[in-house]
C-alpha cells in the first residue's frame, strides 16, 4: 500500500466500520435483478474472488454455483457482519492493490460498487487480472456518472457529502480506459438503470442525520445539475441510478 493511498484508506475503513451494520440490511437485494451470475459465465464449481466484498451481498450471488467464495476487503467489521450473514464465504481482510493469493488462482474476480472508492483503481484491477486464471475473467460493477464533465462534477459533489469516502464518479468510457490499462480485454458490457428512492438510498441510524439533511439541501439547489433526474416526491426524492457492468479476460 502506498503512503499516498494510506490516508484514503483509513478514511474508507472508519466510514464503513461504522456503518457496517445498516450497509448490510441497505444493501441487501440492491443486486439481485442485475442477472450477474449469467453475464459472468459462470461454470459450476469455479473458486469465485470479489475484491472490495464489503458485507457480501453481492458474492453470495453465486453461492450455489461455485466451489468456492472469497471475500476480499480493507475493512475487517465489514467482513465480520459477511461471514455472519454468508456463512458460506471465506473472508480475507487485506488492500485490493496487494492481493494475498498466487498468480492465476481464481477463476471469476469480481468488484462491486467498490471502484468509486478508489482514487487509483487501476493497480487494484490489474492485481485482479493476476490472481485471474488464464481462462477466467475479471468482472466490474460499478455506478456511473454522466459522460458531461459539468454533469460528472456536480454527482461527485453530492456523494462526497453523502459519502466522505467517495474517490471518484466516472463515466462508462472510464471503466472501459481502466479496464484496458490493467492489461485486460472486455468480452461483454451492459448498462442497468434502476429508479431509486432517496429514502433508500440513505437511511436514518446508517448515516448521520445532519449529513442526510445536508444531502437532501443539495439535492434541492443542485439536484438537477447532476444529470440523474432528481423528482420530488412528497417527503422524498425519486432519481435513476445507472450501474455498469463489464466482464474482461486476459488480453
Amino acid at each position: 500500500m502506498s503512503t499516498e493511498a494510506e490516508p484514503h484508506n483509513r478514511l474508507v475503513k472508519d466510514e464503513f466500520e461504522r456503518a457496517a451494520e445498516g450497509f448490510a440490511e441497505r444493501t441487501a437485494h440492491r443486486f439481485d435483478a442485475l442477472g450477474v451470475v449469467e453475464f459472468s459465465r459462470l461454470e459450476q464449481g469455479e473458486v469465485v474472488a470479489e475484491v472490495g466484498a464489503g458485507t457480501g451481498n453481492f458474492l453470495a450471488l453465486f453461492e450455489k454455483g461455485a466451489g468456492l467464495l472469497v471475500a476480499l476487503d480493507l475493512t475487517p467489521g465489514m467482513l465480520q457482519v459477511g461471514r455472519r450473514k454468508h456463512s458460506v464465504i471465506e473472508a480475507v481482510a487485506c488492500d485490493g492493490a496487494a492481493l494475498p493469493l498466487r498468480d492465476r488462482c481464481i477463476d471469476l474476480v469480481c468488484s462491486a460498487q467498490a471502484l468509486h472508492h478508489m482514487k487509483k483503481p487501476v493497480p487494484v484491477v490489474a492485481e485482479m487480472r493476476r490472481v485471474a486464471r488464464d481462462s477466467g475473467r475479471v468482472l466490474i460493477v460499478d455506478q456511473l456518472a454522466p459522460e458531461r464533465y459539468e454533469q460528472a462534477r456536480a454527482l461527485y459533489e453530492l456523494e462526497v457529502l453523502r459519502d466522505p469516502s467517495h474517490a471518484a464518479s466516472r463515466p462508462a468510457s472510464a471503466f472501459r480506459t481502466i479496464v484496458l490499462a490493467a492489461g485486460l480485454a472486455i468480452l461483454d458490457e451492459r448498462t442497468v438503470s434502476q429508479q431509486t428512492r432517496f429514502s433508500e438510498w440513505m437511511w436514518p441510524g446508517e448515516f448521520p442525520e445532519e449529513r442526510i439533511e445536508t444531502v437532501r439541501a443539495f439535492i434541492a439547489a443542485r439536484g438537477h445539475e447532476t444529470g440523474k433526474g432528481f423528482e420530488r416526491d412528497d417527503d422524498d426524492w425519486v432519481f435513476t441510478r445507472q450501474r455498469i457492468m463489464l466482464l474482461a479476460g486476459r488480453a
